[in-house]
């Protein structure tokens, strides 16, 4: 659907919807295993004030 040139929405199968869901939820698994292993390797985690002046939010 789109209005203006502009995608709305977008209507398909549910398990097309899920196959994404389940794709960024193994994505961010990923990313949080590693982020830990970073630290458990003697990485320092970053605070969010930190992370936030970075990207000067």
């Amino acid at each position: 659907m789109a209005r203006k040139g502009q995608r709305m929405a977008d209507v398909g199968p549910a398990m097309v919807a899920e196959a994404i869901e389940r794709a960024e939820d193994a994505e961010d698994v990923a990313a949080a295993r590693d982020a830990l292993a970073r630290i458990e390797a003697g990485d320092e985690p970053i605070s969010l004030a930190d992370l936030r002046a970075d990207l000067e939010l």
